[in-house]
């Protein structure tokens, strides 16, 4: 979709800082949590996003676009999890820190849809399936987009499980410029400011608010940053849990 590659096709570098929010509910309650987010993405290297209260860092997500891994330092013992974002149909996973790491799930990166696939009109959004790469298994389900009729943005993502039920569901709002330096206000690329996934209907959600996006290769083209050896060296997690 030629609307798409020009949305956020020239994103690569991008640095952003904001706020994540975490709600969900157990056998003892709602729950949530809120942290200050500091998130990059260096195309052709990943994603590193750090979340942090009162100036201490309480987890830091990650991936190298093959794995994703969340450590957990601050909790006793430390924690690492690593999952794999296309696992074996069945394998244990993690769905909101698959979709956390993901550029297009981010809207950072182009929404394409599969090859051959036909929108669907459901009241104000045109709904397309998209092409699984770069998009975390969907064991027998599929991913689609909700484009806006009018503006062709993006507003929503949805994960269907093998039945066709609403497994989650990602929602975009507050798109707009991210200037790019050197280029015409015209041509630059644009990314939503909120994103909430949401676990089927009314269930788990994990809110990123970002207050800025800036393009910024110096500070996120660092290697280490995405490397998850030189991360477990780096934070030294006492358990480590992996999904794949």
């Amino acid at each position: 979709m030629a609307s798409e590659e020009s949305r956020a096709g020239s994103l690569a570098w991008v640095h952003a800082r904001g706020v994540a929010e975490l709600r969900w509910r157990d056998a003892s309650g709602d729950h949530f949590e809120q942290g200050d987010l500091d998130l990059r993405w260096c195309s052709g290297r990943g994603i590193a996003a750090s979340i942090s209260k009162f100036g201490d860092r309480h987890a830091w997500i990650g991936s190298d676009g093959v794995r994703w891994w969340r450590f957990a330092p601050k909790v006793r013992p430390s924690t690492l999890d690593v999952g794999v974002l296309q696992p074996a149909p069945g394998a244990e996973r993690s769905v909101p820190d698959e979709c956390a790491v993901t550029p297009a799930l981010l809207g950072l990166a182009p929404l394409r849809p599969r090859a051959g696939a036909r929108a669907a009109v459901d009241g104000t959004l045109a709904w397309v399936e998209l092409d699984p790469a770069g998009l975390p298994s969907t064991e027998g389900g599929g991913f689609e987009a909700g484009f806006d009729l009018a503006t062709l943005e993006p507003r929503a993502v949805r994960l269907l499980d093998a039945a066709g039920v609403l497994a989650w569901r990602v929602a975009y709002a507050d798109v707009r410029s991210v200037e790019v330096p050197g280029t015409a206000p015209g041509a630059w690329p644009r990314a939503p400011r909120r994103i909430e996934a949401t676990r089927g209907e009314g269930g788990a959600s994990l809110l990123l608010a970002l207050g800025s996006i800036n393009v910024d290769r110096e500070a996120v083209d660092r290697p280490p940053l995405y490397d998850l050896e030189a991360l477990r060296e780096r934070f030294a997690p006492e358990s480590v849990r992996v999904l794949e």
